[in-house]
């Protein structure tokens, strides 16, 4: 096996390196660098902890990419938005997703909706302050809403432009059913109390895997990760037929599997 190693802050895009053959399969088999630590019963798959290793593992994608060098989106979970900019200074940020996408974990899968968006920009603002002083984390019930299972609704009290920016290029990391239990105990709480249950509840809770994305891991370990392509179907549901839609130029199927060995400050504790 050849192995190529790619160092930086950062993870490995199996698209910057040329392809391998291996066992008569093209895989990409690459090395990064990677600050981190990995331990097992941890929380590694919680996008509040700060240990965590989403961003690495990067098996999620965004509600949209944004290309700056035209400074045009490209709808990816969220097949379309629209923008209210009212008089007062605030602004209106809503968003339909695109149904029939799944999380997948290798052996279950279940369906992406607005809840899952919701669980994540709610648990952000009112336990973490993001987007403040856009937002405000005593007014989160009434600036995220959900409109239906699909549809999500974000209310700027302050308005910058940047704000749809922020929200859409954003990796959503929560499936409702793993983070509904955080949602529902923040609804019960002052700013105060929100911020200390973030800190000592939210960031300590060792969240199960879920890929959202054409790629899932199949093994990680203080050494390396491997990520297989999602099957078309799994028992039934469309999981990579779904993401095709989106990307209708993919090569997924050239790159079934890849391997990403991690050399560097990341070790077992």
């Amino acid at each position: 096996m050849v192995v190529v190693a790619v160092f930086g802050v950062g993870v490995v895009h199996a698209y910057s390196i040329p392809p391998i053959t291996y066992n008569g399969k093209y895989e990409w088999v690459a090395a990064a660098q990677v600050p981190g630590t990995y331990a097992p019963g941890t929380p590694v798959f919680n996008p509040y902890a700060p240990s965590n290793l989403i961003g690495k593992i990067k098996t999620y994608v965004p509600l949209a990419y944004y290309n700056p060098f035209i400074g045009q989106f490209y709808p990816v979970l969220a097949k379309s938005w629209s923008v209210q900019v009212l008089p007062n200074g605030s602004g209106i940020l809503t968003i339909y997703l695109r149904p029939g996408l799944y999380w997948f974990n290798g052996t279950n899968a279940m369906p992406f909706t607005a809840w899952d968006v919701y669980a994540q920009f709610y648990i952000g603002v009112k336990a973490f302050g993001w987007y403040v002083p856009f937002l405000n984390q005593s007014l989160v019930d009434e600036e995220i809403r959900i409109l239906n299972n699909y549809t999500i609704e974000f209310i700027f009290y302050e308005w910058s432009p940047q704000q749809p920016y922020y929200i859409l290029t954003s990796w959503i990391e929560t499936p409702w059913p793993v983070w509904k239990w955080a949602v529902d105990a923040l609804k019960t709480m002052n700013v105060t109390q929100a911020m200390v249950f973030g800190s000592n509840n939210i960031t300590k809770f060792v969240a199960p895997y879920w890929a959202l994305s054409p790629y899932y891991v199949t093994y990680v370990s203080p050494t390396y990760q491997t990520l297989e392509l999602e099957p078309m179907y799994y028992n039934g549901v469309p999981l990579l037929a779904s993401w095709i839609k989106i990307f209708p130029f993919e090569d997924w199927y050239i790159y079934p599997k890849y391997t990403k060995w991690w050399i560097g400050a990341i070790h077992k504790q």
